[in-house]
């Protein structure tokens, strides 16, 4: 694998792998902070991240392991007289957000996931990216959203962890999944 510069700025740049003869282009930059792929590791068809460890496809971009939460962009590569050519939006999006359903009002299954954190965030995501359209709830004890705790030491003096919040409350409002925060079950 390796970057490949697709554009006028420093950061214009795809990750280029090939897997069993086939030559892929998915975004350079972790979803989770932003990390140079490139000088990640490359094992079987996932690159992982050289910062906090998280697993891309690099045949789909799908992230496979946390910290991860958004996919990388997928670019199309395409073959002519021995080139591979990859073709890419402009701009260059950085991360693209899985696939959710949408909640259906007719629908009246529920999940209850009791924990707030990034676990019971994930369960709440995977449910939506699995066409759930039933309504779901998270009980946390917190007084804010699911956040990134790996990053907690760099907020200790002020212990202000909105600053790590994993998804924004818009996302959540949009995904259809309900906090229910300062609560306990």
């Amino acid at each position: 694998m390796r970057e490949l510069k697709v554009g006028p700025k420093d950061d214009d740049k795809v990750l280029i792998s090939r897997v069993a003869g086939k030559i892929h282009a998915v975004g350079n930059y972790c979803s989770h902070f932003g990390a140079p792929l490139s000088t990640g590791l490359m094992f079987d068809d996932k690159v992982l991240c050289p910062w906090h460890a998280a697993a891309f496809s690099v045949v789909t971009g799908a992230v496979e392991m946390a910290p991860g939460m958004d996919n990388l962009p997928k670019y199309d590569v395409t073959e002519k007289d021995g080139k591979s050519f990859v073709k890419v939006p402009v701009p260059l999006p950085r991360k693209s957000v899985p696939y959710m359903a949408k909640r259906d009002p007719n629908d009246k299954r529920r999940y209850v996931i009791i924990g707030g954190g990034p676990a019971g965030l994930n369960c709440a995501e995977t449910l939506r990216q699995s066409n759930f359209t039933g309504e779901i709830v998270v009980i946390s004890a917190e007084d804010i959203v699911s956040y990134d705790r790996t990053l907690l030491t760099k907020v200790l003096p002020t212990g202000d962890a909105t600053k790590f919040k994993l998804r924004s409350d818009d996302f959540l409002k949009d995904a259809d999944i309900d906090f229910k925060l300062k609560t306990r079950a």
